[in-house]
């Protein structure tokens, strides 16, 4: 990773923050994209003062022309980009009396067309060297639809699509893509899960965004397609896309339906959990 040039977004907390932390401990260039502008350049700070060369912007994902003008910059300031990693995501679990479309556009413009906006923005320069790595941020939630999380399900299960029709042709062109299912993580969106179901749905073994982005980079580092964590939920959810709807209805209302749900009245961003 020495000098390799790492585009992250949502990299001012959570898994993203981790994971810059990791590269810059690796001698990286990293180009840090958040729209939360304080914790952002805090977070420059620290890896400054640890010695890295960084260049961090404060961009709203979903705003396309603000991605690719970021873009532009990181490349100008420190070189063209090897990796990037789009892990900016937003959530919001409600109960089906509080769906309100303006807020799952806004999961669907953050989640999907964020990582979208940024492939988009990254990928002539890559195709034009022939090398390069796309390392999305889907969810172990977008391999099956999830209660009380129907725009987040979606939008993650949307990104692993995405990405597993790019990897097909830009495999051969010398571009990898990888692909990352996390499951639960100790993020301010497990904190309003648990809230709304009026239960710890990680039984208190939820990975930390440290442990998660360990994974997350064996996984870059080894060029793996995929990368499911913790294992054990990880083998759970892939085996219950086996299971024909009768009988997986059946499993979420045992595991779901008789959780005391409460209301959450304003949506979280995961910074790339789950």
């Amino acid at each position: 990773m020495q000098s390799h040039v790492v585009v992250i977004t949502g990299a001012a907390s959570g898994i993203g923050q981790e994971l810059c932390r990791l590269f810059a401990r690796r001698g990286a260039k990293i180009g840090l994209l958040d729209r939360d502008q304080s914790k952002l350049e805090l977070l420059a700070d620290e890896l400054r003062e640890a010695g890295a060369h960084c260049f961090a912007a404060a961009v709203d994902v979903g705003q396309r022309e603000h991605v690719h003008a970021a873009v532009r910059r990181i490349g100008s300031t420190l070189g063209p980009i090897d990796i990037v990693i789009p892990c900016a995501g937003i959530c919001r679990a409600s109960t089906v009396d509080d769906l309100k479309v303006p807020e799952l556009e806004e999961i669907v413009r953050t989640n999907f067309l964020g990582a979208v906006y940024m492939i988009e923005a990254v990928l002539p320069s890559m195709l034009e060297r022939k090398r390069g790595q796309i390392v999305g941020v889907s969810s172990l939630a977008g391999l099956r639809g999830i209660p009380f999380e129907p725009g987040y399900s979606a939008s993650k299960g949307a990104v692993a699509i995405y990405l597993e029709s790019l990897r097909r042709e830009l495999r051969p062109r010398g571009i990898r893509v990888t692909t990352v299912f996390p499951g639960y993580v100790q993020t301010p969106l497990l904190d309003e899960i648990n809230v709304l179901m009026g239960a710890d749905m990680s039984n208190g073994k939820a990975s930390t965004p440290a442990a998660a982005a360990a994974a997350i980079l064996k996984a870059i580092e080894r060029g793996s397609s995929h990368v499911f964590f913790p294992w054990s939920l990880g083998l759970s959810v892939r085996l219950s896309r086996l299971l024909p709807p009768s009988l997986y209805d059946l499993v979420m209302e045992r595991m779901f339906g008789r959780l005391p749900i409460s209301r959450v009245p304003t949506p979280v961003a995961d910074s790339a959990k789950s």
